[in-house]
């Protein structure tokens, strides 16, 4: 692998893991505030190895899967290990730092979905999943001892043998358990081996939970072999800067986050940038969520004067179920193009946009990587270049399938259904949205990303603190009337038959809703105008809540669906 291993490239996790101890290189340093925790690769092989006796001896081993559940430490990266020397499959599961009324139904709804039999994790959620039909075991306790059944063999696991079930839908739909063997964790490995230009053993820095592909694949990359510094996700979350701080003390070689992410950091840069040195990073890079193009030429103006490399940033595209599929080239910056709105929205078509019409910015995610194909619209009837279409996927990073059949479809003959809408040019794959959020209005599709950065750019909202989605056919306005008892009917072009501060269409259409922390002001109005102004089309509503209300996951990204069923009960109260 890469020059790590002598001979054959390993094909099992166990057998990576065993060959890095060996070397005894590298290892997982955690962060928490002035302390760090330390876990070298032999002591984790070690401590793996004791563990899934015991788990043996509990009757938990080949065939069996594993939920666990905590932020992370130590014991998350040694009960993984354990349990794939046992033969056991983990079921990674959500650990939020606020824990609400749905984690325990969201928790036993991914358990169900994997067929666990066992939940290992912190005993501040342990607590929260009493009664549920399932063995709980606190990571930080001995293994417990059972009567029956006896305990298992210890049969190494095949390369085709279940790792990992990843559950790619949670609270709003049925989950989506999705297949990862051994071989396709080691071929994830693979393709995110990390090197320092003097050879040393290299050292990056993350943030995701593990319970995030992002996260959990720096499980994977310890063999490359790699030191990986981990900042807490609470420590993350209140200080976004702390991690790229953490970059520059450990020398770090690579750096990822989505674009939303990125925004707050530069947010914490442009306030304060003393002591920040980049002049190591040899990547930094976007993945999880689309790149804003104002975001990729913003993260250039800020982090080059602070020693970034020319060409150092990059945009990776992948997925829980593909592995990693495309990225841009080493030594040159991602491209963006202006494509005609008009001719995107009405007809799919991606062409190049004449000096002042209408446009959409669009950042190059790169070419796929050895292996890996990619169709756009359909596997058997593709698209020509600059089509937008559904993104298909094939190649060895492709999950073997779903289990119980969840997958809806979504695997053809080898090739998957990313859920994504792109087009090729050039031989660059252009991402623009998802294909089940974009925004249907009067035949013509536009994406929640342009309306969300209009809004954005207009009032200053930081990332997360506005979502666009569509309101169902019939649904009617939530908002008053204004003041003077007229209602602003807005056409698609924004013309409006009598001013006030509601503008919102008859049924359908689109809704934007806002996070303020003080009152709502006239963010309403700027809103609108500045989507308007934007695109060319006006909101059925505009809805300003209190912060924290729109819904995202632990990694910044926006749950639109999630917050459209709040929309739809009646669930968010807007601020006066």
């Amino acid at each position: 692998m890469l020059g790590l291993f002598d001979g054959s490239t390993p094909s099992t996790l166990p057998e990576l893991l065993t060959r890095a101890a060996a070397r005894g290189l590298g290892g997982w340093h955690f962060h928490s505030g002035r302390d760090v925790v330390s876990l070298a690769v032999e002591e984790l092989h070690a401590r793996a190895v004791q563990l899934s006796s015991e788990m043996m001896q509990a009757g938990v081993g080949r065939g069996a899967r594993v939920g666990i559940v905590g932020l992370n430490c130590p014991e998350w990266v040694v009960w993984a290990w354990g349990t794939w020397i046992s033969g056991a499959a983990v079921l990674p599961l959500p650990a939020p730092v606020l824990v609400g009324d749905s984690f325990a139904p969201q928790v036993t709804s991914l358990v169900g979905a994997a067929g666990c039999s066992v939940v290992v994790g912190a005993r501040r959620y342990l607590d929260l999943l009493g009664g549920e039909p399932y063995a709980l075991w606190d990571w930080e306790a001995a293994v417990p001892s059972v009567r029956s059944p006896s305990p298992v063999a210890r049969p190494a696991p095949l390369p085709s043998d279940l790792a990992v079930v990843l559950c790619t839908s949670g609270s709003t739909a049925a989950p989506k358990a999705a297949r990862m063997s051994h071989a396709r964790a080691v071929e994830w490995a693979v393709h995110n081996v990390a090197r320092s230009d003097d050879g040393a053993v290299p050292s990056k820095v993350t943030w995701f939970p593990y319970y995030h592909i992002a996260g959990l694949d720096t499980l994977f990359e310890l063999v490359s072999p790699v030191d990986e510094h981990v900042v807490p996700i609470k420590r993350f979350l209140s200080d976004p800067c702390s991690w790229l701080r953490l970059v520059c003390e450990t020398r770090a070689v690579y750096a990822v986050s989505p674009s939303s992410v990125w925004s707050r950091v530069l947010d914490g840069l442009a306030r304060d940038a003393d002591g920040i040195d980049l002049s190591g990073l040899q990547r930094l890079a976007f993945n999880a969520e689309m790149a804003d193009p104002d975001v990729l030429s913003r993260l250039g103006d800020i982090c080059r004067p602070l020693g970034l490399r020319p060409g150092a940033i990059a945009v990776h595209y992948a997925s829980s179920e593909a592995g990693m599929i495309t990225k841009t080239p080493s030594g040159a910056d991602p491209r963006v193009e202006a494509v005609d709105l008009a001719g995107l929205v009405g007809s799919g078509r991606a062409v190049p946009a004449a000096p002042g019409a209408p446009s959409k910015r669009v950042v190059s995610c790169g070419r796929p990587y050895a292996g890996a194909e990619i169709r756009i619209g359909h596997p058997d009837h593709p698209l020509p270049e600059r089509e937008e279409g559904e993104v298909w996927v094939r190649g060895p990073g492709v999950t073997e399938g779903y289990l119980n059949g969840t997958g809806d479809g979504r695997l053809v003959d080898g090739w998957l259904r990313a859920g994504d809408l792109a087009y090729l040019a050039d031989g660059e794959l252009w991402v623009t949205g998802r294909a089940d959020e974009v925004v249907v209005l009067h035949g013509e599709k536009y994406h929640p990303e342009d309306i969300e950065w209009a809004v954005s750019r207009a009032t200053g909202l930081g990332p997360g603190t506005c979502a666009a989605f569509s309101r169902r056919d019939g649904q009617p306005s939530r908002m008053a009337q204004n003041p003077a008892g007229a209602v602003s009917e807005v056409d698609s072009c924004g013309s409006a038959e009598s001013a006030g501060p509601v503008l919102r269409h008859p049924a359908g259409g689109f809704v934007v809703v806002l996070e303020s922390a003080g009152t709502a002001g006239g963010l309403a109005d700027r809103a609108s105008a500045a989507v308007v102004d934007a695109i060319g089309i006006a909101p059925a509503e505009v809805l300003v809540v209190a912060s924290g209300t729109i819904p995202t996951t632990p990694n910044g990204k926006l749950q639109r669906s999630r917050l459209r069923e709040l929309y739809a009960r009646g669930a968010l109260e807007p601020l006066g």
